[in-house]
């Protein structure tokens, strides 16, 4: 492996590492000042938005990761990998935090933002997530050069959804983030079983700032302290479905888009957290990292 890919994963591993206290404490008292609290599954009132942490230091290390890249190495195509992450990371966090900021959290679930627009012929903070995101992905898609219709309406699909997998289990302390490494490793090796390490390293070194960003916001996020909320769920999600389209072959794509659509379906006729609470190894899981869970 080429000495640059080492040293950009050092400066994507680096970065949220230096900036991640004084980044989160600039960070909590801005969403302090703007009133952004929700009330939590225990009736807690804590801050949200905390997803705006770790893209801002996702963010702040892929720039770097970009800059070095690109002055060290001519092959384009990995410096464009970088660039579209970012450009659909920020592009997510915005439509998200957007919902985040709205006070009327009645309306839930595709059925219910679709049922208000039917009805009401309003577009909901969720319907304007889903123009959002929706127009991102297929845009993403589209930049990454598809290499047929096909491919590109499974990349769009999937980078349309996954934003929104995350969202479904950021219900509880960390559940998200715990989701979000699981499908990053399942991507991970099937992209390693097709195209070999070198490849699969390549496509994954974009991750590195993100992974470290959730590591360091764990504890905070598991204690209860803060929510992702949507800005940060939407983002990770996308991370997993933009992994997903650059590293595996297309029929893995749609075996994991199939079983997106599926998690939406159930979600919207069955608790996901009551679903979790009928196995036992799925509730150790849940709740592992949660013992500083605030009172």
């Amino acid at each position: 492996m080429e000495s640059q890919w080492l040293v950009a994963s050092a400066i994507g591993l680096g970065i949220p590492l230096l900036v991640h206290r004084s980044l989160l404490s600039f960070v909590l008292n801005k969403l302090r000042e703007r009133g952004m609290h929700r009330v939590n599954y225990r009736g807690i009132e804590v801050m949200t938005a905390g997803g705006v942490m770790l893209v801002s230091s996702s963010i702040l290390a892929l720039l770097g990761m970009l800059v070095y890249v690109g002055a060290m190495t001519k092959e384009i195509s990995a410096w464009k990998e970088g660039i579209l992450l970012v450009a659909g990371m920020i592009a997510v966090a915005f439509w998200g935090w957007r919902d985040d900021c709205v006070t009327d959290q009645q309306t839930k679930g595709f059925r219910g933002h679709f049922g208000t627009l039917w009805r009401e012929r309003r577009m909901t903070s969720g319907m304007w997530k889903v123009w959002g995101g929706g127009s991102t992905a297929v845009v993403i898609a589209l930049a990454l050069g598809p290499a047929s219709l096909w491919t590109w309406i499974i990349a769009a699909s999937l980078l349309a959804i996954s934003p929104n997998v995350l969202n479904l289990f950021d219900l509880r302390p960390a559940r998200a983030m715990k989701v979000f490494w699981l499908l990053v490793v399942i991507a991970l090796i099937i992209g390693y079983s097709v195209e070999g390490f070198e490849s699969s390293y390549r496509h994954g070194i974009w991750q590195l700032p993100v992974m470290m960003a959730t590591f360091l916001l764990f504890r905070h996020d598991a204690g209860g302290r803060i929510m992702l909320g949507d800005t940060g769920a939407n983002a990770l999600g996308f991370c997993v479905g933009y992994l997903f389209v650059l590293g595996t072959p297309v029929i893995a794509q749609t075996v994991i888009l199939i079983l997106f659509i599926g998690l939406h379906i159930l979600a919207e006729f069955i608790s996901i957290s009551a679903l979790i609470e009928r196995f036992r190894w799925l509730e150790r899981i849940d709740r592992w990292g949660r013992s500083a869970e605030l009172e």
